[in-house]
């Protein structure tokens, strides 16, 4: 990558060799051959070259070298961090150890302070930026400080997908923080309650598993069904071949937790119900929107009638036609599935001390989720329609399916025919959308605090990406988007958080329901 890439990057000279003995030049761990998953393999494909970005907003200025010295010890140690992929001599690829000299991946960035979404602007331009070098591991942490708004300093996180899924790579980076006033302690985060087993009749099991049966047959048709030929409703916002070289927009905005949970617990569901149901109702409100301005209008902006007619009365006729047009669209979400329980903070803080690293990679299944964009007089309906889908993904082995079929097609062809269906199965739909849990309290990095965690992907061939992460009783909604698709993400955060409002203060309004 080039530093005329980037405007105001200031890269350094790069010098990574293989390794010759079996000692890493900053971690102590042994040299084997560790084959690379199917997913990985598949992210390394030209066509689906994806990479994490996560932004990290810091209280105070980020001192460069005591980061250094942090990730030295930490993040680093990890294999996946100081190793690159080649082709052993079966032709199979691998992860092999070299070198790494951290201060190759290291970037620190001029900061225009004049311009309050400079931050913005530079994640979407490492969003089309050309592809890091293979011939060293392939991560790269960007340094800006000196940037407005409520945190002092920022750095973006640049991680290429075939080093691991999102959840397994975010883990591993708050394995790397403590929590703040403890710096011996690692910070705390939400783990998913086992619901109590039930005892259940002979009958109801059968029925269950039954339901299983159904959904999983239903879930595997539809996604069989995707790839040949059932595609979503054409939009203003569905995705198209070489969508993901073209300029993004980006924007976040941050949600009460609080909020989220009123609503969860108004509808007996969960917060990815209601994220599904903030996302249908803002989108609803988005399109009919973009469809009205549209319109035949005349220079006030105003929707032109007869001279016949009653103005007010055409209006509201033309906005039903687009409402009507809107909710018959086909709109769905590709939504990434863990197929294994990501490793905790503890036992990733152990990889990075030499520990084992077996519980490692991409191992990601996908779901198709219809987005509810019938109109609703109450909004929490958004969330009830959302909550009818994702109980039906839940009793389904449909994540299950799509991995484990994928990586047997990659088994028995080699990378193109997966790549071909993958990238099929993403034009066909239209959003991703993705919810990563965060710590509950604050934590530093280096000793500095986190005040913000800002995720999102880069590479896939969709227009428009939704990602929900909590952090201390937040949830940072992010929106990146083609400027094609959705060009003001601002006004589509905004209608997020109007939506949540609505919701809440229709489930203060009537008592909640039994769990």
């Amino acid at each position: 990558m080039s530093s005329e890439a980037l405007p105001g990057l200031r890269l350094r000279k790069i010098n990574v060799k293989q390794k010759e003995s079996t000692v890493s030049a900053v971690a102590t761990l042994p040299v084997a051959e560790e084959p690379v998953t199917p997913a990985g393999r598949l992210f390394m494909e030209k066509d689906m070259n994806c990479y994490i970005l996560c932004t990290l907003a810091f209280e105070n200025p980020i001192n460069v070298e005591e980061f250094k010295k942090t990730f030295l010890v930490t993040l680093v140690n990890h294999k996946r961090f100081q190793s690159i992929i080649v082709q052993d001599k079966k032709g199979r690829d691998i992860w092999v150890p070299v070198e790494v000299n951290i201060d190759d991946h290291i970037v620190e960035a001029n900061v225009d302070t004049s311009d309050p979404t400079y931050v913005e602007n530079y994640v979407t331009d490492l969003a089309i930026a050309p592809p890091l070098d293979v011939k060293r591991p392939m991560w790269q942490f960007h340094v800006l400080n000196g940037t407005s708004g409520n945190a002092a300093g920022h750095m973006i996180v640049r991680v290429h997908h075939a080093l691991g899924d999102g959840t397994s790579l975010m883990s591993l980076l708050l394995a790397c923080t403590r929590r703040l006033g403890s710096p011996d302690e690692l910070p705390a985060v939400p783990v998913a309650r086992r619901r109590e087993r039930e005892r259940k009749s002979a009958f109801r099991h059968i029925l269950s598993l039954l339901n299983l049966f159904w959904n999983t047959l239903v879930g595997v048709f539809l996604f069989t069904s995707t790839a040949i030929w059932l595609k979503d409703s054409e939009s203003v916002i569905k995705g198209h071949t070489g969508v993901e070289k073209e300029k993004k927009k980006l924007n976040f905005v941050s949600l009460e937790m609080a909020d989220m949970v009123t609503v969860k617990d108004s509808v007996n569901g969960t917060v990815n119900d209601v994220l599904m149901g903030i996302v249908g109702s803002a989108l609803r409100t988005y399109l009919v929107g973009r469809d009205a301005a549209s319109s035949p209008a005349n220079s006030a902006g105003e929707i032109e009638t007869s001279a016949d007619s009653d103005p007010k009365a055409e209006v509201v006729k033309t906005k039903s036609k687009i409402a009507s047009k809107v909710e018959k669209l086909r709109i769905r979400a590709c939504a990434m599935m863990n197929t294994r329980g990501s490793p905790g903070l503890q036992e990733l803080a152990s990889m990075m001390e030499g520990g084992s690293q077996h519980r490692w990679g991409n191992r990601m299944g996908y779901l198709l989720m219809d987005i509810p964009l019938k109109y609703h007089l109450d909004p929490l309906d958004y969330v009830r329609a959302a909550k009818k889908v994702t109980d039906r993904k839940k009793a389904s082995l449909e994540g299950i399916f799509t991995y484990w079929s994928g990586a047997m097609l990659m088994g028995l062809t080699g990378p193109k025919p997966p790549l071909i269906l993958t990238r099929r199965i993403v034009l066909q739909t239209t959003l991703t959308v993705s919810n990563v849990p965060g710590p509950t309290e604050p934590v530093t990095f280096a000793g500095n605090p986190i005040v913000g965690i800002f995720p999102t992907v880069s590479g896939h061939p969709q227009s428009v990406s939704i990602y929900l992460q909590t952090y201390m009783g937040k949830a940072s909604l992010v929106v990146m988007s083609a400027e094609s698709a959705i060009p003001d993400p601002e006004v589509f955060c905004k209608l997020c958080v109007d939506s949540l409002k609505d919701m809440v203060r229709a489930a203060k309004s009537r008592p909640v329901p039994p769990a």
